[in-house]
């Protein structure tokens, strides 16, 4: 048996967890829910890591992207899905946290006033898996809250299923979030917690560790595909968006050929300051120094059986999430311009019919 935070062997770490995900998933307590494919209205955000507005909150930068959305999408009709980690409950008391963000929880609790919010909890606020601290703290914004593990999601088509997707939110069967979440929280609040304050660089964009993100994304994507019947799986935790493959299209830089060749003319120009050549060969190491840290080889995501929001915590100010809508899935960042103006954009869509067949047809 592993120490916690001892890294395990690839197989070891996806057996783990293959094993807690089928357990959320066999739980007889996992409620079913039938959406229509064309008619329903779905957004699901999840790892806000909502703190208490100092050093160490990742959500402060992307306030105004997410609160804005909200507005969006409780004026249009959709009920919000929000899929754990919402609450940085490892460094934080959740009263510190529901104060700081009181008007974010109210623009929330509209959703909850309509019969259209569902509540999913994480390894990071797993202090709402316990009733009772539920009805405690997060009662008074959302009276009768249940906050779940996992939710099935039966789509129909006149009444014919297509297919399911199976929601929840990713940590299942991690060492450290599950078995060792006490020493976990122990190490975020009183090391890590302090290190961030002062520094006040965001954890979450880059995750430390690409590598075990890769793995984790891989093994979600395994257990999917070996259901049967096989589920749609809609996760978070990792903070990185899957959508059809693990390099879904974010901010994506220049690339280093572009800019070798620009470098390349600037020199050769002899007319190009020597600032601008600088800034150049800067652009290109940085490049390279992020492609290396992307050296794990993307998943492709066939079947289309595992799609992940992203998160709301990214240090620069956006948000990502998945929008079921319409009859498709979708892929969306809510973030602002240089005006201050918000900004959203759907960066993948797939037809939700399409993806369901897809699925099943391969099992």
């Amino acid at each position: 048996m592993r120490l916690p935070f001892q890294k395990p062997d690839p197989e070891q770490y996806k057996r783990e967890i293959a094993d807690g995900l089928t357990r959320a998933y066999r739980d007889r307590s996992v409620e079913e829910q039938p959406i229509d494919v064309d008619a329903a209205r779905i957004v699901v955000f999840s790892d806000h890591h909502r703190g208490i507005r100092d050093g160490a909150d990742d959500f402060q930068r992307c306030e105004r992207a997410y609160n804005a959305a909200l507005a969006f999408y409780q004026e249009t009709g959709y009920t919000l899905m929000l899929l754990g980690d919402v609450e940085e409950l490892w460094e934080n008391d959740p009263d510190e946290v529901i104060k700081a963000y009181a008007e974010t929880l109210a623009l929330e609790s509209a959703f909850h006033r309509d019969g259209c919010l569902e509540r999913f909890w994480g390894n990071h606020d797993d202090d709402w898996n316990n009733k009772a601290k539920t009805a405690s703290h997060l009662h008074a914004a959302f009276p009768g809250l249940e906050v779940r593990e996992a939710l099935k999601l039966s789509v129909t088509d006149d009444g014919a299923q297509l297919g399911e997707l199976l929601l929840l939110h990713g940590h299942q069967g991690t060492f450290e979030s599950e078995r060792f979440s006490w020493i976990s929280r122990i190490v975020v609040r009183h090391v890590w917690r302090p290190l961030q304050r002062k520094v006040g660089f965001a954890s979450t964009t880059p995750a430390i560790d690409w590598e075990l993100r890769g793995r984790h994304e891989e093994a979600m994507f395994q257990w999917a595909e070996n259901q049967r019947p096989r589920p749609v799986l809609v996760a978070g935790h990792t903070h990185r968006p899957v959508f059809g493959t693990s390099e879904a299209p974010l901010k994506i830089p220049r690339s280093e050929a572009e800019v070798e060749r620009e470098l390349e003319a600037a020199r050769a120009s002899g007319d190009a300051a020597q600032e601008q050549i600088g800034r150049l060969s800067a652009e290109l190491e940085y490049i390279r120094a992020e492609e290396r840290r992307h050296a794990r080889k993307p998943i492709d995501v066939v079947p289309p059986c595992y799609f992940n929001t992203g998160c709301c915590s990214y240090g620069d100010g956006d948000v990502t999430g998945l929008e079921i809508a319409g009859g498709e899935l979708r892929l969306v960042r809510w973030s602002g311009d240089a005006q201050q103006r918000v900004v959203s954009e759907v960066l993948a869509r797939r037809d939700l019919r399409e993806v369901l067949a897809e699925v099943g047809s391969r099992a």
